[in-house]
């Protein structure tokens, strides 16, 4: 299964040129993930209260295409990953102003003990949620 969120290319998210700052669209690989949790109904907060952490320990971005100023665009998530103590993300940005693929990128999480700074497994609750949106092997 594939998450589809929706977002604008906002004018602090370009440079002089009004094309995407590349630091700046990684904010977009939050915000789909923040849109993602918030459909299968997981709060970040939550989890914070629960004592667990969420640490982004790595992040893989291509840029393929230009984003601009006030461009529309989709972002896909999909579990590209489900391991003991940690997940990944892959989040494809589409933009619909152009139909051409802007971003593609992966983000690897790993669930972490506040007190130890140590990985934890996963919460059940956070792995069933995950699951429906796993990426099939042959699709990786």
């Amino acid at each position: 299964m594939v998450f589809q969120g929706y977002d604008t290319v906002m004018f602090g998210d370009v440079d002089a040129s009004g094309i995407g700052h590349f630091a700046h669209q990684v904010r977009f690989i939050e915000r789909a993930e923040f849109l993602f949790m918030k459909h299968i109904h997981l709060n970040p907060r939550d989890w914070f209260l629960e004592n667990y952490l969420f640490p982004r320990v790595k992040l893989e971005v291509e840029y393929l295409s230009p984003l601009h100023f006030a461009d529309e665009m989709r972002m896909d998530v999909q579990v590209g990953h489900l391991g003991n103590t940690s997940y990944s993300l892959v989040v494809e940005v589409m933009n619909l102003s152009t139909q051409m693929t802007a971003m593609s990128c992966r983000v690897v999480i790993v669930v972490v003990d506040p007190a130890t700074q140590r990985p934890v497994p996963l919460p059940s609750a956070l792995r069933r949620a995950l699951e429906p949106y796993l990426l099939s092997s042959e699709n990786e």
